[in-house]
């Protein structure tokens, strides 16, 4: 493989640089601020040359010639740095297994926070496509005996604790947990207020709100692209919101990583509460996993994966599989403890009516949207080809990117005919708008993109995708692709069979229609929860 010369020349360099930087250890990086500015960035500057086209030998080369090291820190980043740079679909599932290694034997280079740090930045990247994994049941093995490896470390701060009787326990009271809740347009937090309206003014419950804001406010290790998690510094101190004019009694923990004794406090105080049930919304809470013995604990996802818990109960928005089986059992559960559900969306506001011409769209064309606050991560070069494939094949075909794209000048160079049918449009804050001036949604390869997809669906939209992670489950199978291949005959059809387009537009509706009721989905988790007691 080889790119331009100059990109190959700057690559060169660069590599050289990182090299004689970790060199001497990587372990100096977290000693020093400045080095670990310095490293990053160069890995960033050399991501950025590869993606251009750049030949990501030399990166080979120079991680190869590293000194041989016994230090984990020194392993795990080297791993870190062949999964980013290299692709290595080895590599990520090599870095945890390598952190695993030193939770189980005291922690001697990884901090209980770092550890932490490094398992939440991992899964984000692979959510992102920023990083890939080859073996994705061994990877999720490893994640999942990490974050067992993780939760040990709290055990000492909650011995002597005891469980709270059912007889004890306040039944109209539900605790609504989740570990990132901020103001404004943050989906997954627009979403916990209406789960927590719907269960005091549909559902008759009290609620007492708490968000852990377990995810990190500041990198911990160098070279997982500065991961960081959003954070309302407003809500510090905060003990109740007020949401559809219901105050509502809230907790805030400190943002950043919840350390065994603040988890041990905030436990203590749910435990005085005394709760009919603990609802945690998301994946990797310590809080809601070290609850469990001590109170009932409901896993609600957001999305289709099984969350890195150990609760009572899972909820969960799609069948089981035979693929599930060791998940379920490293969270401690049985298939008996599933409840069934659907995971709603809140249909949105309505948008503006927008006009094609102002889009640099064509009138007469099939107009496909692809929607997300990460396409520079998940468009990639395969989904790019997949796309130019289809314009040869339906030439009325025209993709609009909806979001930041920054990689689009460089991703489609190699297409002219896909340069002349899309277009980058960036951010957009009125997406609704778009999506009625459509004729299909695309989704890219991701795990994520589950709320665009319903808001297509709601605006009567066909939305299409693989048949794998959040999308596929919010679209329902009658829009699963087998693969991106078959997405250029939909169109076509769409076009030129009037009738099997209003079919398609209807049965888009009829799906949001099944996917809209955050009353009914927070039924079934209750329903769910009140059949598993009554069976024993």
């Amino acid at each position: 493989m080889g790119g331009a010369p100059d990109l190959d020349q700057s690559l060169r360099g660069q590599a050289g640089l990182l090299g004689d930087l970790l060199a001497p250890g990587c372990g100096r990086l977290l000693e020093s601020q400045d080095l670990w500015r310095r490293a990053d960035g160069l890995m960033e500057s050399l991501l950025t040359l590869i993606q251009r086209g750049g030949d990501p030998a030399p990166v080979a080369t120079m991680l190869e010639q590293l000194p041989s090291s016994h230090n984990r820190c020194d392993i795990v980043m080297i791993f870190l740095l062949r999964a980013t740079l290299l692709k290595d679909g080895a590599a990520p599932t090599q870095a945890l297994q390598t952190v695993l290694a030193d939770r189980e034997e005291g922690g001697g280079a990884f901090s209980l926070a770092q550890a932490d740090y490094i398992l939440r930045a991992v899964l984000f990247g692979l959510w992102i496509n920023r990083l890939h994994v080859r073996d994705k049941a061994a990877h999720d093995r490893v994640e999942r005996a990490l974050w067992a490896a993780i939760l040990d470390g709290y055990q000492p701060a909650l011995a002597g604790r005891l469980p709270v009787a059912p007889a004890q326990r306040q039944r109209d009271l539900v605790v609504v947990l989740t570990g990132q809740f901020m103001r404004g347009m943050h989906q997954p937090s627009l979403d916990t207020m209406d789960f927590v309206s719907k269960l005091v003014l549909r559902l008759g419950r009290r609620v007492l709100l708490v968000n852990t804001a377990d995810g990190p406010v500041t990198p911990q290790v160098p070279f997982l692209g500065g991961f960081v998690s959003g954070a309302d510094e407003g809500l510090a101190g905060a003990n109740q919101l007020v949401i559809d004019k219901l105050p509502v009694p809230f907790l805030h923990l400190p943002a950043g990583f919840t350390d065994p004794a603040m988890a041990a406090a905030t436990v203590d105080h749910l435990l005085a509460q005394r709760p009919d049930l603990v609802l945690s919304f998301g994946t990797m809470s310590p809080v809601a996993d070290l609850c469990r013995g001590l109170l009932e604990v409901v896993a609600i996802p957001y999305g289709s994966y099984l969350p890195l818990a150990t609760p009572t109960y899972l909820a969960l928005p799609r069948p089981l599989t035979p693929g599930d089986g060791p998940a379920l059992e490293a969270g401690g559960l049985t298939p008996g403890r599933v409840i069934p559900i659907n995971y709603t969306y809140a249909p949105p506001a309505a948008g503006a009516a927008r006009d094609r011409a102002a889009l640099g769209v064509p009138v007469d064309a099939i107009l496909t949207v692809i929607v997300g606050l990460r396409l520079t991560q998940e468009v990639t070069p395969d989904f790019v080809a997949a796309l130019d494939r289809a314009v040869a094949q339906e030439p009325r075909l025209f993709f609009l990117f909806v979001g930041p794209l920054e990689t689009y000048a460089t991703l489609i160079a190699s297409y002219p005919a896909l340069a002349t049918h899309s277009r980058a449009h960036g951010y957009e804050t009125d997406v609704i708008g778009l999506l009625m001036l459509a004729d299909l949604y695309l989704n890219p390869p991701r795990g994520g993109g589950g709320t665009s997809a319903a808001y297509a669906l709601h605006c009567g939209v066909p939305a299409y995708g693989l048949g794998w992670g959040d999308v596929a489950t919010v679209i329902g199978p009658d829009f699963h692709l087998a693969d991106y291949g078959d997405f250029a005959a939909c169109a076509t059809r769409l076009a030129d069979d009037a009738a099997w387009r209003q079919d398609r537009q209807a049965k888009a509706k009829a799906r949001f229609a099944e996917i809209s009721s955050r009353q009914t989905m927070l039924r079934q988790i209750l329903d769910g929860v009140k059949r598993i007691r009554a069976a024993g």
